[in-house]
């Protein structure tokens, strides 16, 4: 059985092309490993590719086609439908994709009436009746690597589906969800993900890590942390939500690879060529033997890489560490320098630890990105988030990302929400985190806030003193186009 995993990009600019004369319909590429936005840079989907290499382990033909990244329009996208010869298709969908998948799902039923469709993600978990639209339509939910081998020996031997724990699919037109499965103990009885089905390695950059051929990388599942607003990379989401349903709303623990398993992909990834990874964990410095094992097991390898972090999780001794390894920047999520805000949000970090990390990094060489999140709580005011840029600027931080709180149904934010009536067209609807909110409150508009991060952004992004130390950092031609395009990205 041959098994295709499909990234496409958003057709829906082709499909209804703008009534404007002149102007021409275009794609967009939806950001699927962290889920939230539209790329800025291209990135492997590594969920995708862990699944596939299970797949393959299992028996199973598998291809990927990353659509998005290489360009694909719908002419094309018609075409390869014509002549492939795959037995089904897997779509891993996020909240921000969930409408171009599904115009993708009707552009193959209109080609292959009857091929097994099959979604993955944190969209298909959540919104699970939205994506079954017939009885060949399968959802999977929460992880989904053990679910898609049960069910791809289903399909091919056309056994019981209702054996397949964590399976949705719809049964006499109503929808069927099967048990949820059990969470993954053991990450190190995975395979690693299969990026030999990657056509073009060097499609892909992080502007952050000049060296390529680049790649991503995932260490652990879920965070710890009770953050009321936080949406995990897309892959812990999905997990994060089918157990939350099943849990009496509790978050999942926390699972990791072994040190040695880590070291192991990273010398297979230097065998493959590739030169520089982001670790996409939510939260990578858990137990400081583990990551001191993980350096020191790497360190000979002279890979350039980065991960996220958690401020108060930063030491001397391990950002020493982790520099000496080849680590070049570490994404904080730091979401507000006022106190009382961390503390409604439930972030359960002291405000004085941001600036003490930022000053360890910088001691050891290592790029200090933070992410700042605007209108997390109602206590975050237009005052006190302008107070956080500026703080931002004076502890003069590499890069910052500045991101729109967003209430994703699953999360706390979601249900306050609800109950307190800021969700402006009365629910969720998927957006860009760093382009248009949708929630409003007493005293705050929705508008304020979409201007206030479009300021945040010029006047961070466009200031000599950050157009000057990446001139630098960037070095080649190359890598500051490449930082550019994303600009670009990011404003238009």
């Amino acid at each position: 059985m041959k098994i295709t995993f499909i990234d496409p990009p958003d057709f829906s600019g082709e499909r209804n092309p703008p009534l404007t004369k002149g102007r021409r319909g275009g794609v967009r590429n939806i950001e699927r490993v962290f889920g939230c936005t539209y790329s800025l840079y291209p990135m492997p989907n590594i969920f995708s590719l862990t699944s596939a290499a299970l797949l393959e382990h299992n028996g199973f033909a598998v291809s990927y086609l990353d659509m998005a990244n290489e360009g694909w329009r719908i002419n094309r996208f018609k075409k390869f439908l014509l002549s492939d010869d795959s037995d089904a298709y897997v779509f891993h969908s996020v909240n921000l994709s969930l409408r171009a998948d599904l115009l993708a799902l009707s552009l193959i039923r209109e080609v292959k009436k009857e091929i097994p469709v099959i979604f993955t993600g944190p969209a298909p978990t959540y919104f699970t009746g939205n994506f079954l639209k017939d009885n060949n339509v399968f959802a999977v939910r929460g992880e989904p690597e053990w679910t898609l081998v049960e069910l791809g020996r289903c399909l091919e031997k056309r056994g019981s589906l209702e054996a397949v724990n964590g399976l949705s699919f719809l049964r006499e037109g109503a929808v069927l969800n099967n048990p949820p499965r059990a969470l993954l103990e053991d990450l190190d009885t995975l395979p690693f993900p299969a990026r030999h089905l990657i056509k073009n390695k060097n499609l892909y950059y992080n502007p952050k890590l000049p060296k390529m051929p680049f790649t991503a990388m995932q260490t652990s599942r879920n965070c710890s942390y009770q953050c009321t607003f936080c949406v995990p990379n897309s892959g812990s989401f999905a997990r994060e939500l089918e157990h939350r349903k099943y849990s009496q709303n509790q978050k999942p623990p926390v699972r990791t690879r072994s040190a040695g398993n880590v070291i192991e992909e990273f010398r297979m990834l230097k065998n493959a060529g590739y030169k520089s990874v982001s670790i996409i964990d939510d939260q990578f410095l858990w137990a400081e033997a583990r990551t001191i094992e993980v350096c020191e097991g790497i360190r000979p390898l002279g890979m350039q890489w980065g991960c996220l972090a958690r401020a108060d999780h930063i030491t001397d001794s391990i950002a020493s560490q982790m520099s000496l390894a080849g680590c070049r920047y570490i994404d904080m999520g730091v979401e507000s320098f006022n106190q009382e805000v961390l503390s409604d949000i439930r972030k359960n970090l002291d405000v004085q630890r941001i600036p003490e990390s930022i000053r360890i990094l910088k001691r050891n060489n290592i790029l200090a990105k933070i992410n700042l999140i605007l209108g997390a709580s109602p206590l975050q005011t237009k005052e006190v988030m302008e107070e956080d840029i500026r703080k931002a600027k004076r502890l003069n931080v590499d890069a910052v990302m500045f991101s729109l709180a967003t209430p994703f149904p699953g999360t706390e934010f979601y249900r306050q929400a609800k109950e307190n009536k800021w969700l402006i067209d009365g629910d969720y609807h998927a957006e860009s985190v760093q382009s248009k909110t949708i929630i409003s409150y007493p005293g705050l508009s929705n508008k304020e806030l979409n201007w206030i991060i479009k300021r945040a952004n010029l006047s961070f992004y466009f200031s000599l003193r950050f157009v000057l130390r990446n001139l630098k950092r960037l070095g080649s031609p190359l890598n500051f186009c490449r930082g550019l395009i994303a600009l670009k990205r990011k404003f238009f």
